[in-house]
């Protein structure tokens, strides 16, 4: 009796035994091997150390394709990124060709770099979304103490919306080349060629208001007489006429005019304008120009403003015949100088328009 308990404590023990650690210690089975000398699970042969057996998934694991080159390691997603971030810099390649001047390559800088930013920002806002709705240890200055790490919840996910960073970096790429390969952004050239015009030199300016007060009979009238007129600085008020030219046939120096009158063809089209200008602290009449040698664009908007400044004598002494204008629109013109014989500019060009002057 004594024997047969012996007995089944040592069956109890082994069967406890083999539960307490597994059959295979290959794939962990607790599945007893029964008479067979290998895992019926797995195929482990102890006596050889591997797995042999399994066909079915050995097929599986050959006939599984492997990525042969770098083009096929890359995944999808890596693809459209990449594209996109060669389109973006492309972009900016054109803009640093296609730019003929200054403004230009700054217009197309800013726009390219607010365009970017807004794809950034978008971007990385999403990101920051789908971090905090993952987390708790997301607060809203994530988005700037530790921009990086609100980006793992979104790339754990990836593929599914990589589209996210797609739009980050595409934006950060366009903001970095509208700078640093673009390179237009110039803050003088934003008021070039835009419509926005310099002011009169301040001789001229003086020269003008010395004349409406010697016309009016005093200064009663000239309250406010400058109103559109910005100002000037001392370098300019010493430097009406330049002195010398360093290429005196092809560079002549330039002088703020004031219009006073124009004369008309028979078809009413201004044929010519004629111009005063301050020689000497005095405004005096300097001459004329013709309507052709003027652009286009600026006689066309003469040809409609001119004739609401009609006024009924000349702002400045002259024997000239001509319809009056009251003292507004003045422009600067290129010329070799003044004649000594009756101060009037060298055959005066029209250069660039400066900003319009008021005198009540």
């Amino acid at each position: 009796m004594t024997g047969i308990n012996h007995s089944n404590d040592q069956m109890l023990q082994e069967m406890n035994g083999s539960q307490a650690k597994p059959a295979c210690p290959e794939c962990g089975s607790y599945e007893p091997w029964g008479l067979s000398s290998w895992c019926p699970k797995c195929g482990f042969y102890p006596a050889l150390g591997k797995c042999v057996g399994q066909p079915e998934l050995q097929a599986q694991e050959e006939t599984k394709p492997q990525p042969q080159t770098i083009w096929e390691l890359i995944p999808e997603w890596g693809w459209i990124l990449a594209i996109g971030t060669i389109a973006a810099i492309g972009l900016s390649i054109s803009g640093s060709f296609f730019c003929k001047n200054s403004a230009e390559l700054c217009l197309w800088t800013l726009t390219q770099a607010s365009v970017g930013l807004i794809m950034f920002l978008f971007g990385h806002i999403l990101a920051y979304f789908t971090a905090v709705s993952n987390s708790i240890e997301f607060g809203l200055m994530s988005i700037v103490l530790t921009p990086l790490k609100i980006w793992g919840p979104s790339i754990r996910r990836f593929p599914g919306g990589a589209w996210k960073l797609d739009l980050a970096v595409w934006g950060l790429t366009l903001v970095i080349g509208a700078f640093a390969i673009v390179g237009g952004f110039e803050f003088n050239s934003l008021f070039q060629d835009w419509g926005v015009r310099k002011s009169a030199d301040a001789n001229l300016v003086a020269s003008i208001v010395d004349q409406a007060k010697e016309a009016d009979g005093g200064a009663d009238n000239l309250d406010g007489s400058l109103s559109d007129f910005a100002g000037g600085s001392d370098e300019a008020k010493k430097a009406a006429i330049p002195d010398s030219l360093e290429e005196p046939a092809l560079k002549f120096p330039e002088f703020d005019c004031l219009l006073v009158g124009y004369t008309t063809l028979s078809n009413g089209k201004i044929d010519s304008v004629l111009i005063a200008s301050s020689y000497n602290k005095r405004l005096v009449y300097a001459g004329t120009i013709n309507a052709k040698a003027i652009p286009k664009a600026v006689m066309e908007e003469w040809q409609a403003q001119l004739p609401t400044l009609k006024r009924s004598t000349p702002f400045v002494k002259t024997k000239q015949g001509a319809t009056w204008v009251k003292p507004k629109i003045t422009f600067k013109v290129k010329s070799k100088g003044w004649t000594e014989t009756n101060d009037r500019l060298i055959k005066p060009q029209f250069s660039t328009l400066l900003q319009d002057i008021r005198v009540n």
